[in-house]
Parts: C-alpha cells; structure tokens; sequence
C-alpha cells in the first residue's frame, strides 16, 4: 500500500480514538471499534469493498508492532496461509500516537472447539502448519535481535521462576486482604508457586536455543485469535508476542490457556496424541512436561493478576479495560487452581 494511503487510515482511526468513538465516518472511510482483548486497541476501516485492521499497540520492551508485521510478512514470503495479508507497519507517531500495525482484515469468525469438536482438527493443523516454519540459517542468526525471539520463550529456566515470585509478591498481599476464601486462595497459591519453583528447578531438561530445533512460535492461542474462514482455514491474528520459539512450550499453551478449560480431558488428549513432533525433536516429550510443570501454576497467577485489575485498573499501560464480570473471574481463579493442584498431585503419584 503507498504510505500516502497508509497515513491516511491511520488519520481516521486516530481521528475516532480521540473522539472515544466507536462508530466513526469520515470521507470514505467507516471505523468501527472491535471491543476485546486488553492490551491494545483494534479498528476495522472500511472504504468500499475494502477492509482494513488497524491495530494500535502500547509501546514497550515487546515491540509489539515490529513483532506482529514481521510474523505476517514472514508468512507471506513463504506462502503459508495462516495469517492475514500485511499493509503496513507505523512508528513515527505523524498519524497516531502510538504504534500501529495494518493488515487485511481477516473474515470468519472466531474459533469456538468447546462446542464444536470437529474444530479442533482446524485448529490442529494450522497449529501444524505454523510449527513446521522453520528457522533458516539466516533467521538463527539473528536471533539475538529480541523480535526474532518469542517473547516468553525464555531460553534458560529462571526467568520462569523469578515470574512466578514476583506474581506473588504483587498481588497475593491484596487477595490476603479481601476476604477468608482469599486468605485460604493465597495459600494454595503459595503451595502451588513453590512446588512449581523446586520442580522446575530440578527437572533435568535442556532450554537452550542452540540445542532445540526451533520453530514459529504463535505465544497467544487464545481461541478468540484463530480465525475460522468460510473456505475451512485457519488464520490467526494478534502475532504481538510471535516469534522463534519452542513448539513443546506453544503446544502445551492449548491445555493450560484459559480459553480450553471447556475441553474435555479427551478432547484435550486428543490434541496432544494426534500432534506430530517437530523432525528431529528428541526432547520434545520432555520439555512438554517442564511446560506443563510452569503453566499448570502460571495460569491461575495470571487470573489474579486480571482479577487484581478489575478492582485497581491497569497494572500496566494498555489501551483496552477489562471487561469481564467479578464473579466470572473468582470462579476461574477457583478452577484453575484446581487443575494445578490435581496436575501437581497426579505428578507426585507418578
């Protein structure tokens, strides 16, 4: 697209957000706000037959905007149909103050597999499809640049542990302070938070970059970022945290990420069986079960940190509010730390 064009949607979308719209018309162009996610802020721009997302991103150490356009051009450069078409990318803040990204927008609708079981093979191939990009020589070479790597796909193991002490330093004091059920909700944390440190610790697992064969890493497989296209194809959007990565720690994602608690254990089972490993991935099955070991203790943290938002707001900069109810939220809180805690008494038994 001509950066005349590009500057141009970016001037109407800016043009809404500083009016608090979330219908906005200006000349040809319609823009909708699609409301959803938390941390960033998301347009549909309309002109004709034509339709555009522009996604505008906070500005961070994740470089969101430089992640997201590079996985969408990669894609496009290898002809794999998992991604929406890139436009284009903006950080010069001319337009918009905050970054943005540009790209087609993507048709269907979001994938729902806890209803529709025969979902779950489209989104297991595309999952296939993404973790059988493979890094070239050119690509392991960069990857001391940080949008190379994917972010969370830490290479060593205490960056893991450190997070989840610090999720408990932050906001376990408050969850103490609200109520009995939180004093008694903070202590299964705790128990959780350190079985999970000394596992972790000392499970004999390899994580650096060098020995692992790796691939295109999604990072957010929320299901409400698989795209379900009339034609039976999968495309993802929101590649903000994408990059070179380890597809066990990508793939144990799907049983941990809030949006699959409604699968079934078979249906999760299913998913993990049916997989194909990676070529040349000894240690696959291994590095699983470390995965495992972290996100059956992340995930529940991560809902306290978003239920600690509900009633403080952002705990960080974002563009987008929380929008889900405060009851929904202490009954995931509840069943996510009861899967950790039946995952840690299974692997104690085992």
């Amino acid at each position: 697209m001509p950066e005349d064009k590009l500057q141009e949607i970016l001037r109407v979308v800016n043009e809404a957000r500083k009016q608090g719209l979330d219908e906005y018309q200006m000349d040809a162009w319609r823009v909708l706000r699609i409301r959803g996610g938390m941390n960033n802020a998301l347009y549909r721009v309309e002109a004709g037959n034509l339709a555009y997302a522009c996604k505008l991103c906070v500005s961070d150490e994740r470089r969101r905007v430089e992640r997201e356009f590079a996985a969408l051009e990669l894609f496009q450069q290898r002809g794999i149909d998992i991604a929406p078409k890139p436009v284009g990318i903006d950080r010069s803040g001319s337009s918009v103050i905050y970054p943005a990204v540009v790209y087609e927008w993507c048709e269907g609708s979001p994938m729902n597999p806890e209803r529709n079981s025969s979902q779950l093979q489209f989104l297991l191939n595309s999952v296939q499809s993404m973790h059988a990009c493979r890094p070239e020589r050119e690509d392991r070479r960069r990857l001391s640049n940080p949008v190379q790597k994917a972010w969370f796909h830490w290479f060593e193991r205490a960056p893991y542990i450190s997070e989840l002490n610090d999720f408990m330093k932050k906001y376990a004091p408050w969850l103490r302070r609200i109520s009995n059920e939180g004093q008694a909700l903070s202590k299964r944390l705790e128990r959780l938070v350190g079985a999970g440190s000394e596992r972790l610790t000392n499970m004999p697992v390899v994580l650096d970059c060098e020995a692992l064969p790796l691939c295109f890493c999604h990072v957010d497989p929320n299901s409400n970022n698989a795209i379900l296209g009339a034609d039976g194809q999968v495309r993802w959007v929101d590649w903000e945290y994408s990059g070179w990565g380890d597809p066990a720690l990508d793939l144990a994602e799907y049983r941990w990420h809030i949006a699959y608690e409604g699968l079934s254990a078979e249906q999760h089972a299913w998913f993990r069986e049916t997989y194909q490993i990676p070529a040349g991935d000894a240690s696959f099955k291994q590095r699983l079960g470390f995965w495992d070991s972290l996100l059956a203790v992340r995930w529940p943290l991560l809902l306290l940190r978003w239920l600690w938002s509900r009633e403080h707001g952002p705990d960080r900069m974002r563009l987008s509010t929380v929008e889900a109810e405060k009851t929904d939220l202490w009954g995931r809180l509840l069943r996510l730390i009861e899967r950790a805690e039946m995952f840690y008494s299974e692997a104690r038994r085992g």
